[in-house]
């Protein structure tokens, strides 16, 4: 009986503790990187909602853009949808619905053929108002390293920083990410060398959160 008690004690506190989070992000989220980033923080008992459109930016999540290339969603229940071709889903309605305490968001990579400097700080400063305007904390993952278009990282990263600002927690991803020589699109860790790769990118960018909560 004491050992039945201390069980519903214990999972009291638990459920006390655990944090509604929404993850949204591009084609790295859609991948094997959303999807171990989505069990790592489902595993530490949070109440997580991940969803993700390839190819987007956040200005794609005020749209409803279409992607072209890729559609992953996991619900708050745990089920799955996935599909090449799917609208981006309406960032304020997320917020709406899903209610999280916090948004942690993967973007980054799309920027980096984009040359206006303004552009990509005015996108991220609309969507960070967008989530602490609903009253969450947000935690920013940036782009990791990629064989293509390499020598435009640093460029993007830097604005990510400026755009946010003190607003919420920067992970500079392509500073503990090295995508290797050889194989794969260039980009994706969407190959049987980079899936563990991006696994642990997950893991490092999941211990940083942890940090910040």
């Amino acid at each position: 009986m004491k050992i039945f008690l201390f069980l519903l004690f214990f999972t009291a506190i638990s459920q006390s503790f655990a944090r509604t989070v929404l993850v949204i992000g591009d084609s790295h989220s859609v991948g094997p990187f959303g999807w171990a980033l989505d069990e790592n923080l489902r595993a530490d008992g949070n109440h997580v909602y991940t969803v993700a459109s390839c190819g987007s930016i956040p200005g794609w999540w005020y749209s409803g853009k279409q992607t072209p290339c890729g559609f992953y969603r996991r619900d708050l229940k745990g089920t799955k949808f996935s599909a090449t071709k799917a609208a981006t889903p309406i960032i304020t309605e997320l917020l709406n619905d899903v209610k999280p305490e916090t948004v942690i968001l993967e973007f980054g990579g799309n920027y980096l053929n984009l040359p206006s400097d303004s552009f990509v700080i005015n996108d991220i400063r609309k969507i960070i108002a967008s989530i602490k305007n609903s009253g969450a904390k947000c935690f920013w993952i940036t782009h990791p390293d990629t064989r293509a278009n390499r020598s435009a990282i640093p460029r993007i990263g830097r604005l990510i920083k400026e755009a946010i600002g003190e607003s919420c927690p920067v992970f500079e991803s392509y500073l503990v990410t090295r995508y290797p020589e050889s194989g794969g699109d260039g980009t994706h860790y969407w190959f049987s060398t980079g899936t563990p790769l991006a696994k642990k990118w997950a893991m490092d960018a999941f211990l940083d959160y942890k940090k910040h909560e």
